[in-house]
């Protein structure tokens, strides 16, 4: 349907360039119509680029607007597996320091060396936990940041630099081809870059269907290491501090 259009502005534009010019007077009569006729095919062919224009803009809006949401969605998984950890690490070092000054007093000793060296070995490993877990945040943070620079943005930008270049692709004819002496030509090669771009929008679809694809699988991959290594964190600071928990109730006078 889009050819037979192209091709009906380019047959409207011969059909207006074949009028014949006999007497100045027939000529005068003549050329009005036909300028306005060149007029209405420049004035069509500019709303069609300004129409693929739109739809491009509005295809990378609703992505932009997606990838969006779906970093808003990983960055709160994120937040949220942290927090479970956090709070697990907080609720097992106030455990442990409770249960070793109940022992304290009930040898009577609360200064006990022993009891003293337990009590700072259990803040220095809610310090180490609380640090790996910020190693942990900040290696996300360098791929996340890594993954959006490579992924989906790049072709975005190129895809919003092309559909802009749209908006002006009859003034950009306009200045290259004399229009004057050779209107056809000029009509010829905005149908041809019509043509060559009316499928624009599905080549926008495609690709950036494939782009967060792949994003989406290496994601899921980062997801799924970043869990572990915060679990595994979490994980390991809980035990230590049962193991330890165990040596500072060993402690007496």
């Amino acid at each position: 349907m889009l050819k037979f259009v192209i091709l009906g502005l380019l047959a409207c534009s011969q059909v207006a360039l074949s009028i014949p010019v006999g007497a100045p007077s027939s000529a005068d009569s003549a050329a009005e119509p036909q300028n306005q006729d060149d007029l209405a095919v420049l004035t069509e062919f500019d709303r069609l680029f300004n129409q693929l224009h739109y739809d491009i803009d509005y295809k990378l809006r609703i992505y932009r607007m997606n990838h969006s949401r779906d970093l808003k969605n990983l960055n709160a998984q994120f937040i949220s597996r942290y927090a479970f950890v956090i709070t697990d690490i907080q609720h097992k070092k106030q455990e442990v320091k409770n249960a070793i000054l109940e022992h304290a007093l009930d040898i009577g000793d609360t200064q006990n060396p022993c009891i003293v060296e337990k009590n700072d070995e259990a803040i220095r490993r809610a310090t180490q936990a609380a640090r790996d877990l910020s190693v942990a945040a900040e290696k996300i943070y360098g791929e996340m940041a890594t993954i959006v620079r490579i992924y989906f943005y790049p072709i975005v930008k190129d895809f919003q630099q092309t559909s802009s270049e749209f908006q002006w692709a009859v003034l950009d004819v306009l200045s290259q081809d004399n229009v004057v002496t050779g209107l056809q030509l000029a009509l010829a090669d905005l149908a041809f870059k019509y043509m060559a771009n009316a499928n624009m929008v599905d080549r926008v679809v495609d690709n950036l269907d494939y782009e967060l694809e792949g994003f989406q699988d290496i994601i899921n991959s980062l997801r799924r290491g970043v869990f572990k290594e915060i679990d595994d964190i979490g994980r390991n600071y809980l035990f230590n501090m049962e193991q330890l928990l165990t040596d500072a109730l060993e402690c007496e006078v």
